[in-house]
């Protein structure tokens, strides 16, 4: 209740209760109380009496502080501040003082549970092509392959057989036969005879060049190899139409052409040789 609306008393303003102790008060009351004290004089106390109040009041006392702090407590804000702590300038608080020092470090806290994986990022435009690196030392050299050697040759000796030779390019050697009629004119249809298929026969694999010999009823077929070999094999022409008899048995030539083989001009050097007539022997050799 505010004291505004007090009755007020006959002998003046009374002094709150915080005031009494002043020794000016007491004295004012004394006065009063024993009759000796003028109306001047209870004037005069009574203006010491309210600035004593006053100067009690800015100290930070009294019952406006009271009701004040009263209120502070029922009021949810007053307790935020009063938690946060006091701002000092009020006229019933004092003035805040200064900060402490910091406390000691609390024990550590639990480590937390990991946290979910983020979603993948997008792709990352590509770089630029790097340096050509250098190269790199040769291989080994790789098995040598079938060659494609083509070649042919044939012989006619009369006019009623022929016969050929020849590497087609698919890695074997043939030999064919035809029969010929009314002098040459009319041929028929080859015949032809596999001279590689022999698996014991030898055949050189690398056969490139090829030839034919034909003589009383008996077939030469040469080759020569890539590497200079010359091997050679036969067939029996047989009576009847188109008939050879091949066994496909290749054999190296003995000897093979050779860097060290006579000169054909070193024979042609050298004086012919002439038989001597013994009845002519020089003189020293009679």
């Amino acid at each position: 209740m505010s004291t505004d609306n007090r009755t007020r008393s006959p002998l003046g303003p009374l002094p709150r209760r915080s005031s009494w102790l002043a020794g000016g008060t007491l004295a004012s009351l004394a006065l009063v109380m024993v009759g000796v004290a003028s109306p001047a004089v209870a004037t005069a106390q009574n203006v010491q009496a309210a600035e004593t109040v006053r100067a009690a009041q800015e100290a930070g006392g009294g019952s406006d502080c009271t009701t004040s702090n009263n209120k502070k407590k029922h009021s949810p804000r007053a307790a935020e501040e009063a938690q946060a702590g006091p701002r000092g300038g009020d006229k019933c608080e004092g003035q805040r003082g200064p900060t402490g020092p910091t406390g000691p470090r609390g024990p550590r806290g639990r480590d937390g549970e990991d946290g979910a994986d983020g979603a993948d990022g997008a792709t990352g435009a590509t770089g630029a092509t790097g340096a050509t690196g250098a190269t790199g030392a040769t291989g080994a050299t790789g098995a040598t392959g079938a060659s494609f050697c083509v070649d042919i040759d044939s012989v006619r000796d009369n006019n009623d057989r022929e016969f050929k030779a020849v590497n087609p390019g698919d890695g074997n050697t043939y030999a064919g036969i035809r029969e010929l009629s009314n002098g040459g004119a009319t041929v028929g249809p080859w015949t032809w005879y596999d001279l590689s298929t022999n698996p014991d026969g030898d055949y050189p694999p690398d056969a490139c060049g090829v030839s034919i010999g034909h003589q009383a009823n008996r077939l030469v077929i040469e080759v020569v190899t890539q590497g200079g070999e010359i091997w050679e094999t036969f067939c029996t022409v047989q009576p009847g139409p188109g008939t050879l008899t091949c066994n496909g048995v290749w054999n190296l030539d003995v000897p093979q052409p050779d860097p060290g083989d006579p000169d054909i001009r070193r024979a042609t050097a050298a004086p012919p040789v002439r038989p001597v007539d013994p009845n002519h022997l020089p003189k020293t050799l009679k």
